[in-house]
């Protein structure tokens, strides 16, 4: 009989701590879940045309009610800290300067998946959902479609929607931003 395996999970400071001190290289694709270090999925040129896309899309229509960062932070606790395709977040001077933004920040989360459908869905939309985000876009390349989470309840969020490419998504703390699937999908 083997010993049972001890997990340890790493907090957001130990993190950077691992990238000062060399253990993570700056060219790692990696993110921090649940105190777990995630290797990310390659970009392929799908996800990264998308990505691009919802940037121009989002810069134009948010204007200055919005700053759009893309694939950067977000400080959800001491434990996670993922880097989105996409983040809406509440204007701010510094740009967040001072500090990465934290789920009271964010207006919309947007994740676009291929080859990382499964591991946005069901490790990283939970973690969203637990860390009270108001909204996430789930952009579902292998099935042309979005894929809307609101109202988080625990893990998940109660509301639920799958739309495809005629429908318009607006978010809900951006009332006046409307966008068709059609345009995110190219």
């Amino acid at each position: 009989m083997g010993m049972p395996l001890a997990h340890r999970r790493f907090t957001v400071d130990e993190y950077y701590r691992m990238a000062e001190t060399g253990i993570l290289a700056p060219d790692d694709r990696v993110e921090l879940l649940d105190g777990e270090i995630v290797e990310m999925s390659p970009i392929g040129p799908r996800h990264a045309a998308t990505v691009t896309r919802l940037e121009h899309l989002f810069h134009r229509l948010v204007g200055d009610h919005a700053i759009v960062r893309g694939q950067n932070p977000v400080r959800l606790d001491g434990y996670s800290e993922p880097e989105p395709d996409i983040a809406l977040l509440m204007p701010r001077p510094d740009f967040y300067a001072a500090d990465h933004p934290t789920p009271r920040d964010v207006l919309l989360i947007v994740e676009v998946a291929d080859t990382s459908l499964r591991y946005d869905r069901h490790t990283k939309l939970p973690g969203y959902a637990r860390a009270g985000i108001p909204e996430v876009w789930l952009v579902d390349l292998t099935a042309d479609r979005v894929e809307r989470y609101r109202e988080p309840s625990g893990d998940t969020y109660a509301d639920q929607q799958i739309l495809g490419p005629e429908a318009t998504l607006t978010p809900l703390l951006l009332p006046d931003v409307k966008i068709r699937i059609g345009e995110i999908l190219g």
